[in-house]
């Protein structure tokens, strides 16, 4: 399903060794990137002193911390949150309605003007991943069932692979927010990720944010892959 003449968002993944390396990273790809996304390695290492430092920068900041746990504790959690400058933040739609509720809620009350995002099936698994772990069918029925879940207990966006933009955009309200790692540019490795798809075709599809990471990271000119990627964008909103 073809959105009207608009493209996609980059959120860059921020998965390197150290802050300074993050900080070099940044300088590297340039003005043109709005969003940054801290992972569980760099908010364990970093903490919210870093997220503070980035959106002092300017930056939005998707703290994919992945929560999952009793309603309480993830409640209690994002409480803890509070005084960090977080514009989206995500939990695992598998922690259950009422675990997805009770954050939702917290994340009203302590987290102003953020996003919940409930994360669907991991990007590094397919379909006899999900049969080691007892889900039978295919990878797309559980991102359904998962997503529609989620919307429905108050989460606010959905983390999907680009494979299942088009079948969830068909299910799912058209405000709720389609966010995709797997994204791999032309000639990039796809790493462990198991279901990915180019920028461009990502965002024809009706992805509102597309992650990416290693095939910036590493890359010998981040700011010029960064660019290249953005060109490649434009195109889609023409």
């Amino acid at each position: 399903m073809n959105r009207e003449s608009r493209k996609s968002e980059i959120i860059l993944a921020l998965d390197v060794e150290n802050r300074q390396r993050a900080m070099e990273v940044l300088a590297e790809v340039g003005d043109g990137l709005q969003w940054v996304k801290i992972g569980l390695q760099s908010y364990l290492r970093d903490g919210s002193d870093f997220i503070r430092e980035l959106a002092d920068e300017g930056y939005g900041v998707f703290l994919d911390l992945k929560l999952h746990d009793i309603p309480n504790t993830v409640a209690k959690a994002i409480e803890s949150l509070a005084a960090a400058p977080i514009d989206m933040l995500t939990i695992h739609a598998c922690a259950g309605s009422e675990c997805i509720k009770a954050a939702a809620e917290a994340t009203s009350e302590h987290l102003s003007g953020a996003k919940l995002l409930a994360v669907t099936v991991l990007t590094s698994l397919n379909e006899f991943a999900l049969q080691e772990i007892g889900v039978e069918g295919l990878v797309e029925d559980q991102v359904k069932r998962l997503a529609k879940l989620a919307i429905d207990s108050g989460a606010g966006g959905i983390v999907c692979s680009p494979l299942e933009i088009e079948p969830l955009r068909r299910i799912l309200p058209k405000e709720a927010s389609l966010i995709t790692p797997g994204i791999r540019p032309s000639g990039s490795s796809v790493n462990e990720q198991k279901r990915v798809l180019g920028p461009s075709a990502a965002s024809r599809l009706g992805a509102d944010y597309l992650v990416i990471g290693r095939p910036i990271l590493n890359s010998p000119d981040p700011g010029e892959t960064f660019g290249a990627i953005i060109a490649e964008l434009e195109e889609v909103g023409k």
